[in-house]
């Protein structure tokens, strides 16, 4: 995506985006990613970035298991693959182990659930598990970065010659240090090892009955580090053991090292996909953070936004606990530019800012904080013309600036273009000014971009209003308290509410008067009638918000109609079908009494059966009537139980919220409301629609 000018991400505070995204990687090739992060214009692109962080949004929503993809840091030891006779250590090799493990992991989970997780299987799209790359290190190597004895005969042997001379050695040096510790010439701590050689730490009174080789001494010179003659030659044979296994284990580590040269750019993959999921997962958290959704993508150059928010300022005022008002607007191809005017502080700039950084993101592949069923579409190019770009070296004024960049929007804007300009045309002459930004507005137009602008020149709201092209929109303001409200409508254009501002903080009426007769009389007439329409939009918009309540309303009984209509009629169907079942299930049973009273046989035994059974039934029957008439005795008991709670509890309540005039209460055994004339003591007068009478209190209860 072509930016202009350069810094247009840091303009619209993407910068910030992105460093909260890396904040949640968890790899250092992560937050490369993130840093990297920038606006794409291809539409599968950003597809399929926005369908896999989707995807890892989904994980973290559900909590449905994941394989753990975080690895170490292994770009180093990658580095040192590239560079010819260069040598891993045995730790590194286990660092590059690791990420092949994690990707085996990885590359299997996502190989199994392709079906669930397509887009984040296309991050791994080519990429293999290498069973022998993990066999060839675990071969050689142990888990702690060991060279495994097994490796060769050769460090086996030299291995088995070091354990031998160190137990010759520890052998004669135990029995030293116990000769000369019983003689007292000492250090508490006995032994120590001076440039790698096992030492006794001798007190410098002594250092010369001992014979042997002094190494050194403290920095106090108090003790000596005598290394005793008979243990030389074991020391020796032990440093020579140490230079061959050091040796063989090099040649080794060289050879493996050589080996792993051929997975290079396996390793490369591994690296590089894994840090792309962990990105990816980055992204998603944000989006958590943010209530981001994936938006619908349009190929006819609609962008639909409802209810979206500036994430930066969304993040800053809930930790400020303020409230943060969406945005709503709409562009097309027809309707492709939106003039949003209105007084200062009322939030044009945020508006314009939060459509631009939310295209941003959205082309970088990101979700958006906006209704799941807005829609945006793909630009090839960003312009953007936002702060004060004055500059001493190149002798330009903030007029001029503006000028030069409105000479570009003309000469490379056409309909793959998005703008964003915010106070356009200021910096010069109101008049002149409004006349060059007019005809700039024309020729722009022309070129089929897309964008959005905010401004003060009546000239340009009329232009907007009276351009097949172009709409306006106004950012509410309270006419009555003279406060924004921040939210912007699109429809009308909005006035400056420049006098009022002024009278409402004072200003004497006679300067405004005078500011007035200084002005063309339509563009006070203009500005008024502005400020008329606001006043009875805002009207609209409240009778409108009510109407929708009821009828959110209306609609929610009408489904809980339908809900309780269905189930009646599920339930009538129940019914009908059990009692076919059950006349079916009699029929059969009376065919059977029949077919056994016609045998005479048969007959006295189906006589003793039935008078058993016409037994049990009727003493089912009573015991069944002895439990309602326990469960209905208990049910009573319990009512009374609760009555005398309720009873209770009323009087607490009314004793603790005595009344007073003008509460509103009833009686308690009727549902009449009344109104409190009067209280005295425990008695109150209570008026009853055209009644008066007198009550006590401990037979009323107040009325929300």
């Amino acid at each position: 995506m072509k930016l202009y000018p350069k810094d247009t991400p840091e303009r619209f505070e993407f910068q910030k985006v992105r460093d909260k995204i890396a904040g949640s990687c968890q790899t250092d090739r992560a937050r490369d990613f993130a840093a990297a992060l920038a606006p794409v214009s291809e539409i599968d692109t950003i597809d399929r970035l926005l369908g896999q962080t989707d995807e890892a949004l989904n994980v973290l929503d559900t909590g449905v298991y994941f394989p753990d993809y975080a690895f170490p840091a292994v770009g180093h030891e990658l580095g040192m693959l590239r560079v010819s006779n260069a040598v891993l250590e045995g730790a590194q090799v286990i660092k590059l182990r690791r990420v092949a493990e994690v990707a085996t992991s990885v590359i299997r989970f996502l190989g199994e659930k392709r079906e669930v997780f397509p887009r984040l299987r296309e991050i791994t799209d080519g990429l293999h598990a290498s069973k022998d790359l993990l066999a060839l290190i675990d071969g050689l190597i142990e888990p702690n970065g060991f060279v495994k004895s097994s490796a060769s005969k050769e460090l086996s042997a030299a291995r088995k010659q070091l354990g031998e001379a160190r137990q010759k050695a520890n052998k004669a040096f135990e029995a030293a240090v116990r000769k000369f510790k019983r003689l007292g010439w000492l250090r508490d701590y006995d032994e120590t090892f001076y440039n790698d050689r096992r030492v006794l730490a001798v007190t410098a009174e002594h250092k010369r009955k001992i014979d042997g080789t002094l190494h050194g001494s403290s920095e106090t010179g108090a003790t000596a580090y005598i290394e005793p003659s008979n243990l030389v030659a074991l020391n020796n044979d032990v440093a020579e053991a140490l230079q061959r296994e050091s040796r063989e284990e090099y040649r080794i580590l060289r050879k493996l090292t050589e080996d792993l040269r051929s997975y290079l750019p396996i390793l490369e993959s591994y690296e590089k996909a894994l840090g792309f999921i962990d990105f990816t997962f980055a992204k998603a958290r944000y989006a958590r953070q943010i209530n981001a959704k994936k938006p619908g993508i349009s190929t006819d150059r609609t962008v639909v936004l409802i209810d979206a928010f500036h994430p930066v300022l969304l993040l800053q005022n809930a930790a400020e606990g303020k409230e943060t008002v969406p945005l709503t607007l709409e562009l097309d191809a027809e309707k492709r530019i939106l003039v949003i005017s209105g007084p200062n502080a009322g939030g044009k700039s945020v508006s314009l800012k939060t459509f631009g950084l939310l295209q941003i993101m959205f082309q970088s592949g990101l979700p958006i904080p906006a209704a799941d069923h807005s829609r945006m579409a793909v630009f090839r190019q960003l312009f953007v013309d936002i702060g004060d770009d004055q500059s001493i070296a190149y002798e330009l004024s903030t007029y001029s600036s503006r000028l030069v960049k409105m000479k570009h929007f003309l000469l490379q804007a056409n309909k793959q273009t998005l703008f964003f300009i915010d106070e356009f045309g200021t910096g010069s002459d109101p008049e002149l000014g409004g006349a060059i930004a007019e005809a700039i507005l024309e020729e722009l137009a022309a070129t089929r971009a897309q964008g959005v602008i905010t401004t003060h020149y009546g000239n340009i709201k009329i232009m907007a209003e009276e351009s097949p092209v172009m709409q306006n929109g106004c950012m509410l303001f309270d006419e009555e308290t003279l406060l924004p409200k921040y939210k912007l409508h699109t429809g009308h254009a909005g006035s400056s509410y420049t006098f009022e501002v002024a009278q409402k903080i004072g200003l004497h009426r006679s300067v405004i008067e005078a500011a007035k007769s200084k002005l063309d009389k339509r563009k006070v007439h203009l500005d008024k009638l502005l400020n008329t329409l606001q006043a009875k939009k805002n009207q609209l918009n409240r009778e409108t918000s009510t109407l929708q309540r009821e009828k959110s309303n209306i609609r929610k009984e009408i489904e809980v109609y339908k809900r309780e209509s269905e189930a009646f009629k599920q339930k009538q169907e129940d019914l009908n079908f059990q009692d076919n079942k059950r006349l079916i299930e009699k029929g059969k049973k009376y065919e059977s009494l029949l077919d056994t009273w016609q045998d005479k046989k048969q007959r006295k035994e189906l006589i003793r059966k039935m008078t058993l059974a016409a037994e049990k039934e009727a003493a089912r029957k009573r015991d069944k009537d002895a439990a309602a008439k326990l469960k209905e005795k208990q049910e009573r008991i319990r009512k009374q139980k609760e009555n005398a709670r309720r009873n209770k509890s009323k009087k607490k309540t009314a004793a603790l919220k005595p009344f007073k005039s003008g509460d509103r209460v009833k009686m308690r055994s009727s549902r009449q409301i009344g109104e409190v004339e009067e209280v005295q003591k425990d008695k109150a007068t209570v008026v009853f629609g055209m009644m008066r009478t007198i009550v006590s209190t401990d037979k009323l209860e107040h009325v929300g």
